[in-house]
């Protein structure tokens, strides 16, 4: 299956993303990927401000393994001193810290290329609880920079908000119905502390990010959870940057971002001097076409390519989301995924076929859907593959069609009608 994929998108896809986060106050205000909790004992205020994440998305030879990197990062305005996360993931994660100038890095990158087109498009430790009675498995416990990490697993339905309150996170009220969802796909669940006396002192925060990298169980869905967001009561904003080898789908059909209250703000694209369908070298920025002229601007995101996908080729996607409510993101039948450009319209994805890690998501694809052969080749800049190599493989094979419907007949015919030697001898 995977060769079919491959000669689908003729590169491997590997994304990054741009994420957001969901606050769960006494008022249930939540995020995008996930919800910051407030300790349990807290009674002042705590808002979400901003929310961003980059993810890398990378498959692999054999379909169901595909591996995906999710870096988060969040700011919060409050008085608490004490705050933590809930996100939750397909499969149990590792944990590493990342850059935390990366998220401004990118942001005035972009910037700075849709000006020259002119165009839109250290904190204390807690110790916790490791309530295991059949209901929480606790899968792993870190320290990461600033944070202490905890992966769960709810095992049986009702048991991770005693387990939050036993760890002083705040409780998820009237979201039975999300995390049952969870648990039924099997996910886990990041449990992220933070304190800083920068809180209290200064009264905002700017966290250092976090890696996650974790199994999404698929082939060529990028994921992004946003589900806990329509926990939250007040709108909110979603900024992902994407960089993939082959464009990220948009509006093409019903796989199209567009469709989640999504708008595309800013791709990359081949200039005369690139490669075609190439990607951009992010890893090197100086020497790629495209983009040394901002090389500059692009320390910490190269030191990020280098280290984990150095010389291979990307393109940049800004998506954003601004004023979403969290009444419609619940509605959703399962959380946020991308796909690649597909050209093929009518080609499901692998990952959104039944059986599928994100086949929840279009629920009508269960009775109708067939899993459908690639049949386009899919270009960096979104196109259908159809330069000159395709053309004159086409020529050739009419070519050999002519020849074969013209010279069998005569073939035939010569061998018919040919006059026999021993009688034309005079």
């Amino acid at each position: 299956m995977f060769r079919s994929w491959q000669h689908a998108i003729q590169l491997p896809v590997n994304v990054i993303l741009a994420a957001v986060f969901l606050p769960v106050a006494a008022e249930n205000s939540l995020q995008a990927d996930g919800l910051v909790v407030k300790k349990r004992s807290y009674e002042g205020s705590l808002e979400e401000r901003s929310q961003e994440a980059v993810i890398i998305f990378r498959p692999a030879a054999e379909a169901g393994t595909a591996v995906q990197d999710l870096i988060l990062s969040i700011q919060v305005e409050g008085s608490a001193s004490e705050f933590g996360w809930v996100v939750p993931f397909p499969n149990e994660p590792e944990v590493a810290e990342a850059d935390p100038g990366l998220f401004k890095e990118l942001f005035d990158y972009v910037g700075r290329r849709q000006a020259g087109r002119q165009r839109k498009l250290p904190g204390a430790k807690h110790e916790g609880t490791d309530n295991e009675a059949g209901s929480v498995e606790v899968l792993s416990r870190n320290v990461v920079g600033d944070y202490e990490v905890t992966v769960v697993r709810e095992t049986d339905s009702g048991g991770l908000n005693p387990w939050l309150a036993e760890n002083e996170f705040q409780t998820l009220d009237n979201a039975d119905d999300v995390l049952d969802f969870y648990r039924d796909k099997g996910y886990v669940y990041a449990c992220i502390r933070y304190t800083s006396e920068a809180l209290a002192r200064e009264g905002s925060i700017n966290s250092h990010p976090i890696r996650f990298r974790f199994a999404t169980g698929g082939t060529d869905g990028m994921y992004f959870p946003m589900r806990l967001t329509g926990l939250q009561n007040d709108p909110f904003d979603v900024t992902l940057y994407v960089f993939c080898p082959s464009w990220v789908n948009n509006d093409l059909n019903r796989f199209g971002f567009v469709h989640r209250g999504l708008t595309l703000t800013h791709r990359d694209w081949d200039t005369p001097r690139c490669q075609r369908n190439a990607g951009k070298t992010y890893s090197s920025p100086q020497t790629d076409p495209y983009l040394e002229d901002l090389a500059w601007m692009l320390d910490k995101t190269s030191a990020l390519f280098r280290a984990l996908y150095p010389g291979e080729g990307f393109y940049l996607t800004r998506i954003q989301g601004i004023g979403m409510q969290p009444s419609e993101v619940r509605q959703w039948s399962d959380d946020l995924w991308l796909f690649p450009y597909y050209t093929n319209l009518n080609l499901v994805p692998f990952d959104a076929r039944p059986g599928g890690p994100a086949a929840t998501a279009w629920p009508e694809l269960a009775e109708t859907a067939t899993a459908a052969g690639f049949t386009g080749n899919v270009s960096g800049d979104g196109q259908t593959e159809s330069g000159p190599s395709n053309i004159i493989r086409t020529l050739l094979m009419m070519a050999a069609f002519t020849v074969l419907l013209i010279g069998i007949p005569l073939l035939l015919r010569n061998i018919l009608i040919r006059p026999n030697k021993a009688q034309t001898v005079k």
